[in-house]
């Protein structure tokens, strides 16, 4: 069983404020709900990163937008706000990096700024995670997906699986010129095909499956497979994607991928919770 420990929650943003606004409210929802269902999780800290603007104006004025609806949605939240574009690999890693730093905080809730929260995840979630044992995991706020992938727009990772993480994704951001002013430039722009060739080799030499992209979600879960991280999901949908057009996601993509027909449990919290003990008591 995991001792309740220093647990936070980490919102990512950058420059979407509608999406972002939307995101905030289904997480004051699920925060509140968690209050009152868990008594010892009732003041988890909130920590917000916004990735800086890139040097367009247009973009500027969206990322000080969306700076603005975290303080007005939540002024009690730990705001850091980039002062240029770091790009998501980078900025990932930094916040983590520096959230940890900040407390010994054992456990992290990660959220993206284009998502649904149900009202019941973080319950599910950090229910989940008191049921296991050890370190090192993470778990999806959804169930895993065909290919043994976790939902990286909203999951519980502990200390280690960021640790083991973040090591493999330095060399990635490095090699790859992934960060501020280095960037490549925009997602679809990336050496694809050096990356994978590369990530490819080393998961041979390690053993493990090869990642089946090229993006930072697809190297975390190399290096925690690398790391022997345990990856789950919870058994059922706790999170829904909205973001259908960005760097590397279509409307066409959302279609394939089947996230037009993600469809959030909203079930009271006691029938969902037989489900989580079932599925981690087995751990």
């Amino acid at each position: 069983m995991t001792e309740v420990g220093g647990v936070a929650i980490v919102l990512f943003a950058y420059n979407r404020p509608h999406k972002t606004r939307s995101t905030i409210r289904s997480l004051q929802v699920a925060v509140n709900a968690l209050a009152i269902t868990e008594q010892k999780y009732s003041s988890i800290p909130i920590y917000v990163s916004v990735d800086g603007p890139k040097h367009n104006q247009e973009d500027k004025e969206a990322v000080a937008e969306v700076a603005l609806v975290v303080r007005n949605l939540l002024p009690g939240a730990r705001l850091s706000q980039g002062k240029t574009n770091r790009g998501l690999p980078a900025h990932l890693v930094e916040t983590l990096d520096y959230v940890l730093s900040e407390k010994d905080f054992q456990r992290l809730i990660c959220i993206e700024d284009d998502v649904e929260l149900s009202p019941n995840a973080l319950v599910a979630l950090l229910s989940a995670s008191d049921l296991l044992s050890g370190s090192g995991y993470v778990i999806g706020a959804a169930p895993l997906h065909s290919d043994g992938s976790v939902e990286h727009q909203a999951l519980l990772l502990d200390r280690k699986a960021h640790l083991v993480a973040s090591l493999f994704l330095r060399e990635y951001i490095v090699r790859f010129a992934l960060d501020g002013e280095q960037k490549e430039g925009a997602y679809g722009n990336r050496a694809h095909s050096d990356i994978y060739l590369w990530a490819t080799e080393i998961a041979a030499g390690a053993g493990v499956p090869s990642p089946t992209g090229t993006s930072q979600d697809r190297m975390r879960e190399l290096a925690w497979r690398m790391g022997n991280i345990k990856l789950d999901g919870l058994p059922t949908r706790m999170v829904r994607h909205r973001g259908y057009w960005g760097q590397h996601n279509t409307p066409w993509y959302a279609l394939r991928t089947g996230q037009f027909w993600q469809r959030l449990d909203t079930r009271p919290w006691e029938l969902v919770k037989r489900e989580v003990a079932q599925k981690f008591t087995q751990r």
